[in-house]
């Protein structure tokens, strides 16, 4: 009975997906997001085996925090509205809601440094779905495999919007990044992430074209769900934003020293958050990091772990680090490392990603102003998400989901400076010579 729930929402899902003309999209038949709703679907249970058969599922993160949001949902047995006071955070600190909160085993985090535990936005997801579902998880799945696609659909209308190339391109960029797809597809905060990313991305192109209110407040509400989902996201997507705003009627020259003047401010404000902003940056990534890595040293099995240079509170330090860090979040899993399956997926994924990156050199296209601009603007994105990353992580296999934001963005910046057209030129000019050979 639980399957078949969770084969009739998926069913009801897809013909939403086929029928309803917001996802439609020129030069696309309709079947086709209905097949990459159904990828999605098969993501989202693949990750479910995976948490559930391959790790311990006791400690893994799905049925951790589905089991959280199972706990805050039984507080509708005895009072609806302590119910909602859960699920929204408002007027969230009464002690009668306590109960619910040790329940959930993983509330609170040892070490918090102030900031915003993410882990509260999906167990509280999982807590408002199991209205519908009653606590049955694969229409859990379901739900968020559709959310994920909802994000990666958006963002590929931002992208046919922006980038002038073939769109089913364009499509494997928003949907088929594999590590992108498998880990924003299951029951995992990757796929609210997903979502809140292609809606500010797409109300951004939008507001880019023609200020509205409405398109700002979706732009400002996807940006809070960026934040409430991965907490570290946002602070990496705000400087690229800003510099969309700030270079948009700027030519290619004026753009590239504005690219560069962002990326020195911004890196001087976290380099001296501590008296800039009175919060101390690098102290928190130097805590958390060492805090991950003396969490590592006592597990007896510690995985796809490496060695990561120690973070100290201070700015050399952290100036240090940087290009491992970078090294880490672009080019890890080394063939070295490669020991499971999962890592065998990853690696070929990296040598996808750098095969990629030949044909860009050898087949450039110089892009237009416009096209720069947003260029530039993924590359912004990047370089900041993956210094946070490579800096913070010292496991394989953390870094492969923690850079899935980052990785539709890095695919359609190689794709849009290929000359598409010299690469068929140069096919068919190859296939002439071997049947004249012949």
């Amino acid at each position: 009975m639980i399957y078949l729930a969770a084969i009739l929402t998926a069913i009801i899902l897809g013909s939403v997906i086929y029928f309803l003309k917001f996802f439609r999209q020129e030069g696309i038949k309709p079947y086709v997001f209905v097949l990459l709703f159904a990828m999605k679907l098969f993501g989202g249970i693949g990750v479910y085996s995976v948490y559930t058969y391959y790790y311990e599922p006791e400690m893994s993160d799905i049925h951790k925090f589905y089991r959280g949001g199972l706990a805050l949902y039984q507080a509708k047995d005895e009072s609806f509205s302590d119910y909602l006071r859960l699920v929204t955070g408002i007027q969230a600190n009464q002690p009668q809601l306590e109960k619910y909160y040790i329940a959930t085993e993983h509330w609170t985090r040892k070490f918090d440094y102030g900031l915003f535990n993410d882990n509260r936005t999906i167990m509280r997801f999982n807590a408002l779905v199991c209205l519908v579902s009653q606590g049955n998880i694969f229409v859990h799945i379901v739900l968020m495999a559709f959310l994920s696609f909802i994000g990666c659909f958006v963002l590929f209308k931002a992208f046919a919007k922006v980038f002038k190339i073939n769109k089913y391109i364009l499509l494997f960029a928003a949907f088929l990044v594999p590590s992108c797809w498998f880990w924003t597809s299951g029951l995992l905060k990757e796929g609210l992430m997903m979502l809140a990313i292609g809606f500010a991305f797409y109300f951004l192109v939008i507001l880019y074209e023609k200020f509205n209110i409405w398109h700002l407040l979706g732009f400002v509400l996807s940006c809070m769900l960026m934040f409430l989902s991965k907490i570290y996201v946002l602070p990496a997507f705000l400087p690229a934003v800003f510099f969309i705003l700030v270079s948009k009627k700027m030519r290619i020259k004026y753009q590239l020293i504005t690219f560069i003047s962002i990326i020195i401010v911004s890196s001087v404000l976290v380099l001296f958050s501590g008296r800039i902003l009175g919060y101390d940056i690098i102290s928190t990534l130097s805590g958390k990091q060492n805090d991950f890595i003396n969490y590592i040293e006592l597990q007896d099995d510690p995985g796809s772990t490496y060695d990561l240079t120690r973070l100290k509170p201070d700015v050399i330090s952290f100036i240090k680090i940087i290009p491992e860090g970078l090294a880490n979040s672009f080019f890890r899993p080394f063939p070295s490392e490669v020991n499971s399956a999962f890592m065998l997926f990853s690696f070929f994924e990296i040598v996808l990603i750098c095969l990629i990156a030949i044909m860009t050199i050898v087949f450039f296209k110089k892009p237009d102003t416009n096209t720069t601009r947003f260029l530039l603007f993924c590359a912004i994105f990047i370089l900041f998400l993956y210094v946070v990353i490579g800096v913070y992580t010292p496991n394989t296999g953390s870094i492969v989901r923690y850079r899935t934001p980052a990785l539709p963005f890095l695919f359609v910046m190689l794709f849009v400076m290929i000359d598409w057209e010299r690469i068929v030129r140069f096919f068919e000019k190859l296939r002439r010579r071997v049947i004249v050979k012949d």
